[in-house]
């Protein structure tokens, strides 16, 4: 099961550094939950995070391209690199570190940043909550590169 989840994340990585959306089959359904340094994503667009459109922008593969492909458009040479897998206890609760490297649109400033995600399953190889805490000064950064 493992061998399974570490070669999807890597897959997610490696097409997310050559710029494709796409994702292992099952590995998000439409109900998995982005979590970024303890809020849900659909809270994060400004809407009813209840509202049906929010959730289908904010959760599952949907979820995951809106905001990969807002990092890459602030990022426009975004790269990932992951750190080893740890299970902490549980076997359904994975983490890791994720480097993100490249340069911020607009300034061509350096972004090196490291997130510690945080993955549990719902079912054996598909992800029911991505948690990623990630430092608040790298975020604003980046929030200014999608300008």
């Amino acid at each position: 099961m493992q061998t399974t989840l570490v070669t999807a994340i890597d897959q997610v990585i490696a097409n997310f550094n050559a710029r494709k959306l796409d994702l292992p089959d099952g590995f998000f359904d439409r109900r998995t939950q982005f979590v970024i340094n303890g809020t849900p994503f659909e809270s994060l667009l400004g809407q009813s995070p209840n509202d049906p459109l929010v959730l289908m922008l904010a959760r599952g593969p949907a979820g995951f391209r809106f905001t990969a492909k807002a990092l890459q458009h602030a990022i426009p040479d975004a790269k990932l690199e992951r750190g080893d897998l740890i299970i902490d206890g549980d076997p359904s609760t994975f983490s890791t570190r994720l480097r993100l490297s490249g340069n911020l649109r607009g300034t061509g400033e350096t972004v090196n940043a490291v997130a510690s995600v945080t993955l549990r399953l719902a079912t054996p190889g598909q992800v029911e909550t991505a948690e990623a805490a990630h430092d608040e000064g790298a975020l604003v950064k980046i929030r200014h590169g999608r300008v």
